[in-house]
């Protein structure tokens, strides 16, 4: 092999060793494809997300897209009282982009573009560019 070819194979190597997957691509066998700007922005505007899995991890929020093109976000699941941080937020694509105050800089996630998968029984997954879930949600009634 080439260099080139070295290269190019450690670093697929090391995105599989952080879980990374290719864009456009799922990080789960069999999940389902990402929706369309129309059916994300549905999703998105005046909507409120009950969130869990978030990273991975048990923790749950809430995220209340208004249509003005802010967020607000609750963390835990309880959505009264004050916002643990807002931000603003807009459609590129078919992704929703966010920008946050203070949530996620820890992750990286401080901004980022969110695709949606349907999982269907009214349950959504929110995916990262690389295809990676970020965290699964349903609709507040």
């Amino acid at each position: 092999m080439t260099m080139r070819s070295w290269t190019y194979v450690g670093g697929l190597l090391c995105a599989a060793a952080l879980g990374a997957t290719p864009a456009g691509a799922s990080s789960e066998a069999g999940a389902s494809p990402e929706l369309g700007a129309d059916a994300v922005l549905k999703l998105v505007s005046g909507r409120t997300w009950l969130t869990e899995k978030i990273l991975d991890s048990r923790n749950t929020g809430v995220m209340a897209w208004k249509k003005d093109g802010t967020v607000c976000l609750h963390i835990g699941g309880d959505a009264s009282g004050k916002c643990h941080d807002t931000g603003t937020w807009k459609m590129s694509g078919t992704r929703v982009c966010y920008q946050m105050t203070w949530w996620g800089k820890s992750q990286g996630m401080l901004s980022e573009c969110l695709g949606v998968a349907d999982l269907g029984n009214g349950r959504y997954q929110a995916r990262i560019p690389s295809g990676s879930r970020v965290w699964e949600f349903t609709l507040a009634r």
